[in-house]
């Protein structure tokens, strides 16, 4: 018999209503599995013939409102809660995927993932009036914090967002400055800092303050993982970067995996990663410290991607990552030939589906100026207008939704001819 609606005896405890909003969530796109969610009950939607869909729509729209202002930073609290439910859920992205992308570990992103559900939860029950009793459990006052960002970090990180795309550092001359400044540290808590760099490291792309301090902040955490230890830093050459890695073995097994004060040290550290294009990847646990930081080297092709929807350029810097790419995004067509004169890109990607500004005037205009008129041009659009774009002066044309395999074999397409035509 199908419970009354509202009725307190048939009310899901928290966790209850977590595995539900779980379960529906990791079947939003299975219409027969999302008809039998005890969510449709509690929900009110059970006796509707489009309950799937309508409770699909519920899912998403929820999601999109926790979507954090244009202004936010990509590492607030309040972005992580979104774009892991996006990626997660309505992207359906695997748990590595996600964890890849917010440079954390799969282990670390299942606890960002319950607090993530948690935050959820709360704006449903909220939504629908549902008691008191469902919320027990959830920890609101944390919820509250998260979605709070604190101005001061934000201004005092805004300089890097306007830093030269041609800043430069070389870990040869960095890495040695870091270790000196966190040695006294190391000695008091009695730790051996052991270094090991590859030959021919390349020169890298990022701001040099930037580096040292993200460098400083992972390894003031790992001494403090390992009094009386030894903390192992190297770097090699990837392709289109370097990896540093950061290591150690905690030597109080059993110990919180990570303090307050650390966590905030982590948390810049990948907020300063992510402003300077490189990517972070962490596992802490009982038994060890390993942080995995990319950084991108100078060398890389920069490509220019205008496109007004926020999310897109989110996908596609994500398909740049550890590639030869460097990603430049920007939202407003007007301050693309700005950019364009700063970057000097090696391929431009064209959305013509812009609201503000015709995104085929823009492309004419990119022909015109002789800042872009050499530069080859990718126009990717849902609009199945391949001729159009062609005639227009495009180079290429990709249809969205695009793949990260195809989009990177258009962008490999264009800049082989273009060194093709220089020889």
């Amino acid at each position: 018999m199908r419970p009354e609606k509202g009725h307190e005896t048939d009310m899901p405890t928290a966790n209850q209503f977590l595995k539900y909003l779980r379960d529906a969530l990791n079947h939003l796109y299975d219409p027969d599995r999302l008809r039998h969610n005890p969510l449709v009950n509690l929900l009110g939607i059970a006796d509707r013939f489009d309950a799937p869909s309508r409770l699909q729509n519920i899912l998403t729209e929820a999601i999109e409102a926790l979507k954090p202002r244009g202004d936010e930073p990509p590492r607030s609290p309040s972005r992580r809660i979104y774009d892991l439910l996006l990626y997660r859920y309505v992207q359906q992205f695997s748990q590595k995927e996600v964890a890849d992308q917010l440079g954390v570990s799969v282990r670390h992103l299942r606890r960002e993932q319950r607090a993530a559900l948690e935050t959820l939860a709360y704006r449903l029950s909220a939504q629908f009036n549902l008691e008191a009793k469902l919320r027990e459990g959830m920890d609101v006052e944390a919820h509250a914090q998260a979605t709070t960002v604190s101005p001061t970090v934000n201004e005092e990180l805004a300089w890097l967002k306007d830093a030269s795309p041609e800043s430069s550092a070389d870990l040869d001359q960095t890495l040695p400055a870091v270790l000196d400044l966190a040695r006294p540290l190391a000695t008091q808590h009695g730790v051996r800092l052991e270094i090991t760099l590859a030959d021919a490291l390349p020169s890298l792309s990022v701001h040099p303050v930037a580096l040292r301090q993200t460098l400083l902040n992972l390894l003031s955490v790992a001494i403090h993982q390992a009094p009386k230890g030894q903390v192992r830093i190297s770097a090699a050459p990837l392709r289109w970067g370097v990896e540093i890695q950061v290591r150690c073995r905690r030597t109080i097994p059993g110990a919180r995996s990570t303090l307050d004060g650390e966590e905030t040290s982590l948390n810049m550290a990948r907020r300063l990663t992510t402003l300077c294009g490189g990517q972070l990847a962490l596992s802490v646990d009982e038994t060890a410290f390993d942080a995995n930081l990319f950084v991108p080297a100078l060398e890389q092709s920069p490509v220019l991607i205008i496109d007004d929807n926020a999310d897109t350029l989110k996908l596609m810097r994500r398909y740049t990552a550890g590639t030869r790419y460097r990603f430049f995004g920007v939202q407003d067509p007007e301050r693309a030939l700005h950019l364009a004169g700063r970057i000097s890109p090696q391929v431009i990607v064209l959305d013509v589906m812009m609201p503000q500004t015709d995104g085929w005037e823009v492309l004419g205009r990119l022909r015109q100026h002789p800042l872009t008129s050499h530069v080859p041009i990718v126009v990717c659009t849902i609009m199945a207008q391949e001729e159009l774009a062609l005639s227009l002066g495009a180079n290429a044309f990709i249809r969205k939704p695009v793949t990260r395999q195809n989009f990177l074999a258009a962008l490999d397409r264009q800049t082989a001819r273009k060194e093709q035509g220089s020889h």
